[in-house]
């Protein structure tokens, strides 16, 4: 006999977001996120020799499995240009990297045309003024709350987790909850284990 156990409620609950809102996160096809203030807090280290190191949150990293594995495409676009980014990106199997862009819209056209997406299908996070031009055009724009305060106009939804530290994972899980997929995707984590043989 099994114990009695807790549903799997993801950690944002969709009630209460306008149905405006729900409709944008229903078309998105590709989730595109920044990488510094968004995936990791914004700090830079730098060792001696010059090279940068940065901390992921593995939980976010979970979530963007979880969005991938659900069949929404997900792609890293960065300002600066870092090897632990893209050690990061194979580790999630993101292949749509773009780096070293300070002018992000043009690796955002790229994406569009090669993914035969409409801007609409798309959405991003970001968290400050270079990130702008982006959230003007996807479908679904999402900031960090702890961004800067001059992109917040511009954004459908500000996370309540910071960045590099759940904010992404909040966004997947939002993504799963409004388009259905929620339950599918704890289906995996749900499953009895197998009964022990004798």
């Amino acid at each position: 006999m099994q114990p009695d156990r807790p549903n799997a409620l993801p950690s944002f609950r969709v009630e209460g977001i306008s149905e405006d809102l729900k409709n944008r996160i229903r078309k998105v096809r590709m989730m595109i996120f920044d990488v510094d203030g968004v995936l990791t807090t914004g700090k830079i280290i730098y060792r001696d020799e010059g090279s940068e190191l940065k901390e992921f949150d593995a939980r976010d990293g979970h979530g963007i499995k979880m969005l991938q594995r659900a069949g929404i495409e997900v792609a890293l676009i960065s300002g600066r240009a870092c090897k632990a980014v893209e050690h990061r990106a194979k580790d999630l199997g993101i292949s749509r990297l773009y780096q070293g862009f300070k002018v992000k819209s043009e690796p955002y056209g790229e994406l569009l045309a090669s993914a035969g997406l409409k801007t609409c299908q798309t959405g991003f996070m970001g968290d400050d003024l270079i990130d702008i031009p982006i959230m003007r055009r996807v479908g679904f724009s999402v900031a960090v709350p702890d961004g800067s305060d001059h992109i917040f106009p511009f954004a459908h939804y500000i996370t309540r987790a910071q960045g590099g530290r759940g904010a992404a994972r909040e966004i997947c899980e939002m993504i799963l909850q409004v388009q259905g997929l929620w339950e599918k995707s704890m289906e995996r984590y749900l499953l009895d284990p197998p009964e022990p043989s004798v």
